[in-house]
């Protein structure tokens, strides 16, 4: 066997003389002296080993750490032409002990974590992410007319050709929540009806609802709703049809009659300032209205995405009047058809979208009449109005037969309530955030159950966030020349796990928030986490967001620069801390920072490129410590009942943080800098 010649090795060995990403073609492995793999390849029988592949383009040797090498985590890959192979079993334990012992770690190094496994016990092969672009060709631009009409809410400005295309779910800020309780509020009846089903599951479909959801029942029907968070829809091509649908009806039709009894959201809205700023304005003409619509969760995801599709029209609740899609003007009777999961992540979390319906000429019925789409067909209505409130004193319903003519705005998800129970403002520090993260393109899915594994090339737009928040980051003037996004259901599994026990640990003290690092410091104006203050001042929506983090846990963005191939084999396989008894400048642990330079410090240049983890980092309780050195300060912290340490050398920085557990750190962004 071929052995490698330096302690500081950075190759794998094979002798197939091809790059196997999977290692398909190679069989049993045996240790080089530095601990690196050397597979023999039993597919090709070839009795010597001759290919050497480098982890880098060029052969770079690995500067020895420096004095202020903090790193708590230790290299176990080694890495052929981008490619990893991940040590796992004894021989991984093997390996961490001699890698250990020599110090062999490179600069800012780590180790992945094998994920296959819920137990990580049993040996697995590396996991092998998909490479893809960002799908921006779905998302057809706006024309010139139609960005005219954007809601001004949305905070769009169109400058350039480029910004007539996109594509984003973004959170409602915080200080506009309370206008969407306030209409769920004034859009509530209390009128059960036969389409709710029994809460129970023990009870038949009746006329005017089950007992268990009649006043008094078991559990009643509910007496209002809890709003947990809303998600504004922002799609330019579903924007574009439905404002070119709403132009065509008013052209046929002029100026539509208005119902004789005005929408409950209309009227809501009508008498309402901060609601109608925080909704956007309607046209009357053609009889625009904001209507619920009842959903579950991920097919509400769905339609925000990909748009109402016609073709399942009637499969969830009939087809009373034609088959067309179905709105509300009251919550409560949306609600009828909302539904969670039995557990996990949704459980008692229920959904309805608010879309932007253009009823245009309408068709009044009072009693059933599945031919009411007929009058659609032949051009004489845009949409039927089932008044069902006149003939038997429940609810209106409002049916459009063009999904065009729907613009679904914002998915509303909140909790029922029950007796004795009553609405309470929204956390901000700790606010109900979706199972994954709202940007993501695999937001609907359930990574419980779907397993996906997939590193995204950004679009140029989030490249330029990017680019903005490094270099608010830094003192230089660092170039984000690429990026990837990374979606893994297994990582991302352990991180909201790993949250959770975090938040359970918060409110076992009955408390709402841990203290953050301005608290910490003593420095409450200041002292915040520099990449958190960015955020607040940056519109960053389709990346990241302080809406889309929870920092009552002390959860933030922080960097962590190493060399390309452990950058790539962390976003594969995640970090591994391991037991380092000297050397680890404040203990062990994920050494993370909000200074970029500090981060870059420990990233070998190659070519005149660096690169470094964005990571997502939920900190929990920190212990602080302004010594410069502190090699205990995880035992001490620890010993205190703390996640993880905050460490601010002197007093002057800059700082870092470490943190205990690879679970709290989620490596979301893969970025090559040009510095």
């Amino acid at each position: 066997m071929a052995l490698c010649k330096t302690m500081n090795c950075q190759f794998i060995q094979y002798d197939c003389n091809t790059d196997c990403w999977l290692l398909d073609n190679c069989g049993t492995y045996a240790i080089s002296t530095c601990g690196s793999s050397l597979y023999h390849n039993t597919l090709f029988n070839t009795p010597t080993m001759t290919s050497i592949a480098p982890v880098l383009t060029a052969p770079v040797p690995v500067p020895a750490p420096p004095p202020s090498d903090d790193s708590g985590v230790v290299v176990l890959t080694s890495i052929g032409g981008g490619l990893s192979v991940v040590i796992l079993g004894m021989l991984g334990i093997f390996l961490r002990r001699l890698r250990a012992k020599r110090q062999m770690a490179a600069v800012t190094p780590v180790t992945p974590m094998p994920t296959d496994s819920p137990d990580r016990s049993k040996p697995a092969r590396v996991r092998v992410s998909q490479m893809d672009e960002e799908a921006e060709s779905k998302a057809k631009p706006l024309s010139d007319a139609t960005a005219e009409s954007l809601p001004d809410n949305w905070g769009r400005k169109i400058g350039s050709k480029q910004d007539l295309t996109f594509d984003d779910l973004v959170y409602v800020p915080h200080a506009d929540l309370n206008v969407f309780q306030t209409l769920l509020n004034k859009t509530y009846r209390p009128i059960p009806t036969q389409d709710r089903p029994c809460p129970n599951k023990k009870c038949d479909k009746q006329k005017g609802g089950c007992p268990c959801v009649q006043r008094g029942g078991d559990p009643g029907l509910p007496t209002g709703y809890q709003l947990m968070r809303v998600i504004r829809v922002e799609d330019s091509g579903m924007f574009d049809r439905y404002v070119k649908r709403r132009s065509d009806i008013r052209r046929k039709r002029g100026s539509c009659k208005p119902p004789d009894s005005q929408f409950f959201t209309a009227a809501a809205m009508e008498h309402d300032a901060a609601m109608k700023s925080a909704l956007g304005s309607v046209d009357d003409d053609t009889n625009e209205v904001f209507l619920w619509h009842g959903t579950q969760i991920r097919k509400g995801l769905a339609i925000a995405q990909d748009d109402f599709d016609l073709s399942f029209a009637g499969s969830g609740a009939g087809t009373m009047y034609g088959k067309g899609l179905y709105f509300a003007e009251s919550c409560t009777k949306a609600d009828e058809y909302a539904k969670d999961e039995d557990d996990g992540h949704y459980e008692k979390i229920h959904a309805m979208l608010l879309c932007r319906v253009c009823v245009g000429n309408y068709h009044y019925v009072t009693d059933r009449d599945p031919s009411a789409i007929d009058h659609f067909h032949r051009g004489d209505t845009d949409s039927t109005i089932g008044d069902r409130a006149a003939a038997v004193h429940t609810y209106r319903e409002i049916v459009v037969y063009d999904a065009d003519q729907v613009y679904p705005e914002y998915l509303v998800l909140y909790k029922r309530l029950h007796k004795g129970q009553h609405a309470q403002p929204v956390s901000e520090s700790r606010p109900f955030v979706l199972e994954l993260p709202v940007y993501w393109l695999n937001v609907g899915k359930n990574p419980f159950t779907e397993s996906f594994n997939v590193h995204y090339k950004v679009r140029e737009k989030i490249r330029a966030t990017l680019q903005r928040l490094a270099m608010g980051c830094s003192a230089n003037k660092p170039r984000v020349v690429s990026a990837r996004r990374v979606e893994d259901s297994s990582l991302w599994v352990r991180y909201i796990r790993k949250k959770s026990s975090l938040g359970n640990a918060l409110d076992d003290r009955g408390e709402d928030k841990f203290k953050p690092p301005n608290e910490l410091d003593g420095k409450p104006e200041t002292g915040h986490s520099l990449t958190t203050s960015l955020l607040r001042e940056k519109h960053t929506e389709d990346t990241v967001s302080l809406e889309n983090i929870q920092y009552g846990l002390n959860e933030m963005l922080l960097w962590h620069g190493t060399d390309r191939a452990a950058a790539t084999v962390i976003a594969e396989e995640g970090f591994l801390v391991l037991d380092a008894k000297h050397g680890r400048r404040f203990g062990n642990g994920v050494y993370l920072a909000e200074d970029l330079d500090k981060s870059l410090s420990y990233a070998p240049e190659v070519s005149g490129r660096r690169h470094v983890l964005l990571c997502r980092a939920v900190c929990g309780d920190m212990h602080y410590t302004e010594q410069h050195w502190e090699s205990s300060a995880d035992s001490t912290a620890k010993k205190n009942g703390k996640h993880s340490v905050l460490a601010n050398p002197d007093g002057v920085g800059p700082r870092e943080y470490v943190l205990f557990e690879e679970d709290q750190v989620y490596p979301e962004y893969l970025l090559e800098i040009e510095s």
